[in-house]
Order: C-alpha cells, then sequence, then structure tokens
C-alpha cells in the first residue's frame, strides 16, 4: 500500500513539473511550434494505449509488465531530460504516455485484488491525498529547482521518486492473486473513431467561427460516443457495473471542464489577478482531498453520497456560471471560490465510491480489464472536458463574445452533462 501511495505521490509531483517547466524548455529548445503538440502528446498516446486495453500486455506476467512499463517510462524522461531538441522533448513524452497507459490499470487492480470491497473506497481516497502536498507546495518548489539548477533538474527529480515507487511496488507483488486476465480484443472501429473525434476537437481553432464550432461539436460527439462503446467492451454488459463506470466518465468530464476553466473565471472573467484564479483552482483540490480522506463522514451524513456528490459538482458548476451572468464585484469571487470548493468535495465524496465500488465482487480473472475501463474512463474524460470547456470558451471568444458570454457558455454546457449524470443515476437505481 505505500509502494502505491509513494508511487502515486511521485506521479502527482511530475505532472506538475512538467506543466510547470515545459514552457520553459520549450524557449530554451527554440521549439515553440510543437509546445502544443508536446503538451498533448502524453494524453493521446495514453488515451490510446488504454483504448486498446489490456488484452495485448494479457500474455505478460505482472512484473514483467511492471519491468516493461518502468523501461519505457525511463527511456521517455531521459530523452525529455537531455533534450537537445525539442522534438526529443516530444518523442519522451510519447513514450512516457505509453507507459503510462499500460500501468494506468495496473494499481487499480492490485486494489481490486488486494482489499474487500468495503474497504477499497476508503483506500480511493487515500490517493486523493497524495494529490493535494504537490498541488499546494509543488509550484514553490520546482521553480526553486528550476531557477538553481534549471528545467532539466525539475523534470528529472520527479521522476526518480516514481521509479522508487514502481521497485518498491515490484517487491510487493506476490503478495496480490493475480489471475489471467479474460479481457476481450477491443473492436478498432471505435478506437480509431475516438482518436479521430480528439483530433478534430484539437483542430478545431484553426477556422475559428462557425467551421470552429462545428469541428469542436463533432469531435467531441464522436469522441464520446466510442468512449462509452469502449467502455461497454471492456466492463462487459453487466446493466449495475457498466453504469457506474459511465458516471465516473460524466463526474471527470463535468469536474476536469470546470477546472480547466475556473482560473479563467475569476482572472478574465471577473477581473482579479493569479492569486485568485490560483485560490479558485486550490480551493476544489482541496475539498476533494479533505473529503475523499473521510468517506465515512459523507456515509453518515448522507443516505446516498453519489448522487450527492454528482449534485455538488454540478451545482459548483451553476455557481461559477452565476458568477459570470448575475453575481457582481466581490461577491461573485466569493460564489466562485464557494461554489468550487463544493463542486471539489462532491468529486471527494463520488469519485472514490464509483471508482471502487465498479470492482465490487469481480472474479479475478474480470479484475484488470474492469481496472482499465476505470482508468480509461478518467482519462479520456479529462481530455475531452478539455476541449469542451476551454474549447468552448476560444471559439466563443473567436466569434467575438465577451470573456464572461464566452465563460457562460463554457459553464452552461458543463452543468448540462452535470444534471444529465444526476437523471442516469436516478434512471438506473431507481432514485426518485
Amino acid at each position: 500500500m505505500f509502494a502505491l501511495l509513494f508511487t502515486e505521490f511521485g506521479g502527482a509531483v511530475q505532472s506538475i513539473a512538467y506543466s510547470s517547466v515545459l514552457p520553459i524548455a520549450t524557449t530554451d529548445l527554440h521549439g515553440t511550434s510543437l509546445y502544443g503538440a508536446t503538451l498533448a502528446a502524453g494524453s493521446f498516446t495514453g488515451i490510446l494505449v488504454l483504448a486498446i486495453g489490456p488484452a495485448p500486455f494479457s500474455r505478460l506476467r505482472p512484473v514483467a509488465l511492471l519491468g516493461t512499463a518502468t523501461t519505457l517510462y525511463v527511456l521517455g524522461s531521459a530523452l525529455s531530460v537531455a533534450a537537445v531538441v525539442m522534438p526529443m522533448v516530444l518523442i519522451g513524452t510519447i513514450v512516457r504516455g505509453i507507459a503510462g497507459g499500460m500501468l494506468a490499470g495496473f494499481g487499480l487492480s492490485i486494489l481490486g485484488g488486494l482489499f474487500e470491497d468495503k474497504e477499497r473506497t476508503r483506500v480511493y481516497g487515500l490517493f486523493a491525498m497524495m494529490w493535494m502536498l504537490p498541488s499546494i507546495v509543488g509550484p514553490a518548489v520546482n521553480a526553486a529547482v528550476t531557477i538553481t539548477w534549471g528545467w532539466r533538474a525539475a523534470l528529472a527529480w520527479p521522476a526518480i521518486l516514481v521509479i522508487v515507487g514502481r521497485v518498491l511496488i515490484g517487491k510487493q507483488l506476490e503478495l496480490v492473486p493475480w489471475k489471467r486476465s479474460t479481457a476481450r480484443r477491443p473492436s478498432p472501429t471505435w478506437t480509431i473513431t475516438l482518436l479521430g473525434g480528439l483530433v478534430l476537437a484539437t483542430l478545431s481553432p484553426m477556422p475559428n467561427g462557425t467551421a470552429g464550432i462545428v469541428l469542436l461539436a463533432v469531435g467531441c460527439l464522436l469522441a464520446s460516443t466510442a468512449s462509452l462503446r469502449i467502455l461497454r467492451g471492456q466492463v462487459g454488459p453487466e446493466r449495475a457495473r457498466l453504469g457506474k463506470v459511465m458516471l465516473l466518465y460524466l463526474l471527470c468530464l463535468c469536474y476536469f471542464g470546470g477546472a480547466g476553466v475556473v482560473s479563467l473565471a475569476a482572472i478574465t472573467g471577473l477581473g482579479h489577478g493569479i492569486v485568485a484564479g490560483t485560490i479558485a483552482v486550490g480551493a476544489g483540490l482541496l475539498a476533494w482531498s479533505l473529503t475523499g480522506f473521510k468517506p465515512e463522514l459523507a456515509d453518515r451524513w448522507l443516505p446516498k453520497p453519489q448522487v450527492a456528490g454528482l449534485v455538488l459538482v454540478t451545482l459548483g458548476l451553476f455557481a461559477a456560471l452565476l458568477t459570470q451572468t448575475a453575481v457582481g464585484g466581490t461577491p461573485a469571487l466569493v460564489v466562485l471560490i464557494s461554489g468550487w470548493f463544493v463542486a471539489g468535495a462532491g468529486m471527494g465524496i463520488a469519485y472514490p465510491r464509483f471508482s471502487a465500488s465498479a470492482m465490487d465482487d469481480l472474479p479475478s480473472d474480470r479484475i484488470l480489464p474492469v481496472a482499465t475501463a476505470i482508468a480509461f474512463s478518467e482519462t479520456a474524460a479529462t481530455a475531452i472536458a478539455g476541449f469542451i470547456g476551454g474549447g468552448t470558451y476560444s471559439l466563443a471568444r473567436s466569434l467575438a463574445l465577451s470573456p464572461t458570454s464566452a465563460l457562460s457558455w463554457a459553464f452552461s454546457l458543463l452543468a448540462v452533462f452535470g444534471v444529465t449524470s444526476i437523471v442516469l443515476y436516478r434512471q438506473l437505481w431507481g432514485e426518485h
């Protein structure tokens, strides 16, 4: 357990470090034209590997899968750290994305094999805590390392944490009751459709105007449809389990889509500075960590924590929408920060429950496919959420809409998905 938490901590540190120093590396290597591609490359390759599922790796023993993915991770990290031209950073990011996709469901499957159903929600909550400290102190530490030793050191030291964590995991793998996976091979049609949709959404800012909106809408629709069909293939036709994974998808879509523009809402929409934007984003992460760490409190206070979490995230989106349409001045910033704290609390309540309960009563040969589906659900939803939130804002601005109007459209669309998730939950579990 310690090894998994330590690895998650290292991954959080590296994720924050990478996003912080990539602009500096890009400038140093004169690779501005590849910045966007490099930023997205890891997510794209990770999604591709997760869409393919665990079937290609089912013949590997767990220690071999861990060793192969870690070797690729080291290679990718070394390419980025030692880069003398920007394409080396791009290639390194792609290789790390492949490695990350291979192991995205690996840790979840270990938890599924080691812990009983009733314990798993609490364990998932601990992983949320591993993001709190890096989120609070990570930017300052990375800035100090970059100033003192340069951007290469800022990329290298978090990778060491991840490698140490994976070595510790490897030493404990014999404790997990593994069984050869019965993963199904995915339909290549839906995998291609997913990637095609993501590419269309990525290209949507180029034409701007109406053509850009059409590209964004079609791309997100294709990517979402393909994602849900891929999830059905990975999870199987069991209605309740598939419903939990789909609700996790919608939950992540709403929260991460909002998280991508809530800072813009504070800075561009309300006219405050970077401190206000950082506080707004941090409020959600803090609430997620606190509520995720103590899931038994929600069980004590809420009769249906899952639907309560969905409602809280949706309320957070509506609160953000109000700050761009009806509430002004200082009260608007208070509503925005408070609303996003509420949304983060919703994630802390709902996220570990959907993730954990989707693996309840699973035979050992189905743990890895379902764990991969859970990881794919979160990863694909996060990628598409960025297009729905940030992409909608950018295209609305290209139509000469004001920042508040553009943000209103972004939050409105995300809130629609939030309401959809609540309706879906009630249909699946008969909550009226």
